[in-house]
């Protein structure tokens, strides 16, 4: 059996609504022409559709809040992941960084000057957070 979502809920509560309003409409055009015990009915009838209304519609936020729930949840997943991702993406950041530093300080020693080996192994170290 298939069950209604909340936006069909909300639907069906507009809809009782509506009918209670043209009840009450019927009720009011129709005055002379009813019977009190007619009327009666028709009030009971008004006011138990209008009823009905409220209910549904309180059924349809209580869907509604089960989806943005399911919603949270989905969403709670998708952030975990992407934190994730994100995190891989910086360690592979700082791998590529750490490997330029470590061909600029060969590139240095091979050129056999002092300063830029102590400067690209000042970079290196702030690359791996080490104090020098």
């Amino acid at each position: 059996m298939a069950y209604p979502d909340a936006q069909q809920v909300f639907m069906m509560s507009d809809y009782l609504g509506k009918l209670a309003n043209l009840v009450g409409e019927y009720i009011d055009f129709n005055k002379g022409n009813l019977s009190a015990e007619d009327r009666n009915k028709l009030y009971d009838a008004e006011i138990e559709l209008a009823r009905s209304a409220g209910e549904m519609n309180i059924i349809g936020v209580n869907l509604a809040i089960d989806n943005i729930q399911t919603l949270l949840s989905q969403l709670e997943e998708i952030t975990a992941g992407v934190k994730q991702t994100v995190k891989k993406a910086l360690a592979v950041q700082e791998a590529i960084k750490i490997a330029a530093g470590l061909v600029a300080l060969g590139t240095a020693i091979l050129s056999n000057d002092p300063q830029a080996i102590l400067k690209t192994t000042a970079g290196l170290a702030k690359s791996l957070n080490l104090k020098l």
